[in-house]
């Protein structure tokens, strides 16, 4: 270990990865990452599911997959050293990166560029304010899935969940498969926070209700949850009253919101969006101190790893390159009607190519929508959408040529729409009279809006691509899944082995196909991609292993 380093990376999940590589791959001769547990990856080590990959990788993959194929490109830079079980403690404006180590003991570490990379945080019980007793059996989203897929226990076994968010609605499905009740998912919005495919594939698919503008009034139980009262709310998040219901229950699953982890960013003096809660970026993700980036869900919480991976690549190629300039113009970028934030909030024209991506996401549920971005009174671009919610981040790319036709103003993103859905439709697969069934594509999280003509040989519109088209076909005449789960394993650093079907299994088959896991042990070594069960009940699909062992 060196104690100077052209760049060093604080956080060694899917965003560290990604912008490591990125600055070796444009010319950093040192690059460090420090991650504080002992092995790379982050949360993707506990995300079995699939959903992966698909825009970056241009394949669908598990969260272990998509970990493991950057995690084997670091040999290919010998630029890049990894120190695990690393506690970074303070960053300066110097960017000294000051941390701690089990052998190492207390370390400084100079750098040239440091980026961020340390992601997000649950909100607890204490962060939202339920009333009520204090017995065991609540727990986040994340915690309930760490116990789960990791160390390889159940949290209970009549359900209820709070909050819409995605690791809510994944868990919801994973409890299902494993044999528990969850009674329902219960957010206090009048919409979903989570992506539609997932309220598809993991709510619809299983008969999991979920009940829009409904919050939790009191937890019961002593030793252990034992009831839960829900009340609808109103429009102000009031519970109304003679709304009430009492389930009876043993676990609360808490999946109410993500916080960007910026306490070193906060004692390194950063300017932060308080819309955000993360770093106030340029661009390139540089941060208001020259040096320092940020970036992936420690700048702004993101729906898809893929576009975390995007935004990691941009920062760590910044960071590797740095030079600042200080007389250097920038704009100012601003969220309008309809828009809760944008990423990034300041943009240098000297640093951009072919275009810049502003991120966003909207502030209510809007059908037929135009996204403009104005500078003063002038329109420099306009975007059109089919389908707004806020539970689903939103990109658009400006291109360079029309900052030619921006002044000095703010650049200022809005939604100009006529089509502003007061709920939200929970219904994601409607008959109509004429033969035709409406329904949400699953394939990408774009979730194309399709229609299914039966009458005329299952002919579909509304899809984006092919891959959507034979989705429908297939969702009408025989719906398929991919299968995720863990399994016990022996003799290696880990208890449990995340698997995944290597083909769609009939949704009619997934219980019977679950239960071939039950008694499977399996024993270390092989390698990703290991066959553990072959022609699953008969469907010619195969449970593989998903990381090595």
């Amino acid at each position: 270990m060196k104690d100077k380093y052209d760049v060093v990376v604080v956080g060694g999940g899917p965003a560290g990865l990604a912008a490591a590589v990125s600055a070796a791959e444009q010319g950093a001769k040192s690059v460090l990452i420090l991650e504080r547990n002992d092995k790379l990856g982050g949360i993707l080590n506990q995300c079995i599911h699939n959903g992966f990959g698909l825009h970056h990788f241009k394949e669908e993959m598990t969260g272990p997959e998509y970990a493991q194929r950057f995690i084997e490109q670091l040999p290919k830079y010998p630029a890049i050293e990894v120190l695990t079980g690393a506690m970074v403690l303070d960053i300066s404006a110097e960017k000294l990166v000051s941390a701690i180590h089990a052998e190492s003991g207390y370390i400084q570490l100079a750098a040239n560029a440091v980026v961020l990379s340390m992601g997000c945080r649950e909100r607890t019980r204490g962060a939202i304010g339920i009333p009520g007793t204090r017995p065991a059996g609540i727990f986040t989203a994340g915690a309930a899935q760490l116990y789960m897929n990791i160390e390889g226990f159940t949290v209970g076994k009549r359900i209820v969940i709070l909050g819409s968010g995605d690791i809510g609605l994944i868990m919801a499905r994973r409890l299902t498969l494993e044999g528990a009740k969850v009674l329902g998912v219960y957010e206090v919005l009048p919409y979903s926070s989570g992506l539609t495919r997932n309220i598809v594939q993991c709510l619809e698919d299983y008969g999991i209700p979920l009940h829009l503008s409904h919050t939790i009034t009191e937890i019961r139980g002593k030793k252990r949850v034992e009831q839960i009262v829900i009340q609808q709310v109103d429009e102000q998040r009031k519970p109304v009253p003679g709304t009430e219901q009492t389930l009876d229950c043993d676990t609360l699953l808490l999946s109410v919101g993500l916080i960007p982890e910026n306490e070193l960013s906060r004692k390194a003096g950063l300017e932060i969006n308080p819309r955000t809660s993360g770093p106030v970026v340029y661009e390139n993700m540089e941060t208001s101190i020259p040096g320092i980036f940020a970036c992936g869900n420690v700048a702004h919480v993101h729906d898809l790893v893929d576009f975390v991976t995007a935004e990691s690549v941009r920062a760590g190629a910044a960071a590797a390159k740095y030079a600042y300039k200080k007389a250097e113009k920038f704009i100012q970028v601003q969220n309008g009607d309809g828009v809760g934030y944008t990423v990034p909030q300041k943009i240098r024209l000297g640093n951009v190519d072919k275009g810049v991506d502003i991120f966003f996401r909207a502030t209510a549920v809007y059908k037929k929508s135009k996204i403009e971005v104005k500078s003063g009174n002038t329109t420099i671009a306009s975007f059109k959408r089919e389908h707004l919610a806020p539970g689903e981040m939103e990109k658009i790319t400006v291109p360079k040529s029309f900052f030619d036709k921006a002044g000095d103003a703010p650049l200022v993103v809005s939604v100009d729409s006529n089509e502003k859905v007061s709920g939200f439709n929970v219904n994601f697969r409607t008959k109509r009279p004429d033969g035709v069934t409406e329904l949400v594509c699953i394939v990408c999280p774009k979730g194309c809006r399709l229609q299914v003509d039966e009458n005329k040989d299952f002919a579909v519109t509304g899809n984006n691509c092919d891959r959507g088209a034979e989705y429908g076909r297939q969702e009408i005449s025989n719906p398929t899944r991919v299968i995720t789960s863990t399994v016990c394993a022996c003799g290696g650093a880990i208890s449990r082995m995340p698997v995944k079907t290597d083909k769609n299994v009939p949704k009619g088959k997934i219980f019977e196909a679950m239960a071939l896991l039950d008694e499977l042990e399996v024993k270390a070594p092989f390698k990703a991609g290991a066959v553990l069960v072959s022609n699953i009940c008969g469907t010619g699909a195969n449970f593989i292993s998903t990381r090595g062992l």
